[in-house]
């Protein structure tokens, strides 16, 4: 079932990718649990500009995982719940989680409220 997620999961994980790849790559490692891969990169700025955010400081795009220079502790769990949170609905999680995002906002939305409490980190606006 694993691999079928990890299959279904990758028209997203290819747009990680190259999410990865515009925000300049520094630093690479493999995560085990869930399967993932993490992707150290210099900078955010075309997030920033094109989503109006300040200060993003990480983000899962299907099993890739990116880690800014500014991330703090436990943002890698946080963002390893996202992947989680992808596995359990692949395919279609994105879709899931911008509906939730268009109706209770960053903070309320139920996906970001369950990745801060499994992961012990903090909203930082």
């Amino acid at each position: 079932m694993k691999l079928l997620q990890i299959i279904l999961n990758i028209p997203w994980s290819t747009l990680g990718l190259l999410a990865s790849i515009i925000s300049i790559p520094i630093g690479f490692s493999i995560n085990h649990t869930p399967k993932a891969l993490v992707v150290e990169v210099k900078t955010f700025a075309w997030y920033e500009r094109l989503f109006k955010k300040k200060r993003v400081r990480g983000m899962a795009i299907g099993n890739i995982v990116l880690l800014g220079r500014n991330k703090q502790d436990k943002d890698l769990e946080h963002e390893l719940v996202h992947v989680e949170q992808a596995m359990k609905s692949p395919l279609i999680f994105p879709l899931l989680y911008f509906y939730e995002q268009s109706k209770n906002e960053y903070k309320g939305n139920k996906y970001e409220v369950e990745a801060y409490n499994k992961s012990g980190n903090e909203y930082k606006s």
